[in-house]
């Protein structure tokens, strides 16, 4: 297996997955931005219906408001014609305050007809209002939803396409089995699925691993993981890595050396 055309394939497949995945994100995300405005344009028109409810409330009261205030000056009028009939002043004083009683009330109830009508009026004009707004967010919900009605036909093309050039470099180089892997690798690791070791340090998940492993990886006979966090890997001979690559092996032999001086294994002979 040619490890350079491998990885030049891999590479490849890795920018073809990183689109993959980003359209399919967009395909999820695309209705999310519809709902939140259909949502509001719902928010909308629940608070037009609630508004509309109180507006009808407040007319009911000023036309109930209207006929007591018209019954009351009825009233004061027909009170106020009987003063010409009255003969006694015990009968005048107590028209008169019939008279008073009836005005009070007609004012008391001109004051709420006046207040009623504000009410009435300032509904009215924050019906039209939300009436404007319902409308201009319907209209958008949807001009919206048309285009991201095209958008998501688009996506899904480009989508499909896609799906089956990535299956494409299924062959003798890349198993199913590697693909599948390797899918879900650059999937779950933002896009980046092959990472280069500089020493003995995987650049993904920047944990140092032990020297066989990287000199299997050095090696260049087969597709090698990062135990730590599942990328594939490649040396890369960046400057500084050699030196501390070899550093890192010299380490490795002191303290091989220093173990073989401390112990020495013929002292053990006696219990073989």
């Amino acid at each position: 297996m040619e490890e350079a055309v491998v990885f030049a394939k891999l590479n490849q497949l890795q920018e073809d997955l990183t689109v993959r995945f980003s359209l399919e994100d967009e395909i999820v995300k695309l209705p999310r931005d519809l709902k939140v405005k259909q949502e509001l344009l719902d928010k909308i028109n629940k608070e037009y219906i609630e508004e509309h409810d109180k507006s009808e409330a407040a007319r009911d009261e000023l036309k109930s408001l209207r006929i007591q205030y018209e019954d009351s000056v009825h009233a004061r009028e027909n009170s106020e014609k009987q003063m010409e009939l009255i003969n006694t002043q015990r009968e005048f004083e107590a028209l008169e305050k019939e008279i008073k009683d009836a005005a009070s009330k007609e004012q008391s109830l001109l004051k709420q007809v006046h207040a009623k009508e504000k009410q009435v009026n300032d509904f009215s004009e924050n019906l039209t209002e939300k009436e404007q707004l319902m409308l201009l967010q319907k209209n958008e919900v949807d001009a919206e939803s048309s285009k991201i009605e095209a958008l998501l036909a688009e996506k899904r093309a480009q989508l499909s396409a896609l799906d089956a050039k990535c299956l494409g470099y299924i062959g003798a180089d890349i198993s199913e089995d590697l693909f599948n892997k390797f899918s879900n690798i650059v999937k779950n690791k933002k896009g980046k699925g092959i990472v280069p070791i500089h020493g003995l340090v995987c650049q993904g998940c920047h944990i140092v691993l032990p020297i066989q492993f990287v000199n299997d990886v050095r090696s260049e006979k087969q597709i090698d993981f990062c135990p730590y966090c599942s990328r594939i890997l490649y040396y890369e001979d960046v400057e500084g890595a050699e030196e501390q690559f070899k550093k890192h092996i010299d380490d490795a032999d002191i303290e091989e050396g220093s173990l073989s001086d401390f112990v020495d294994s013929s002292e053990f002979d006696d219990l073989l």
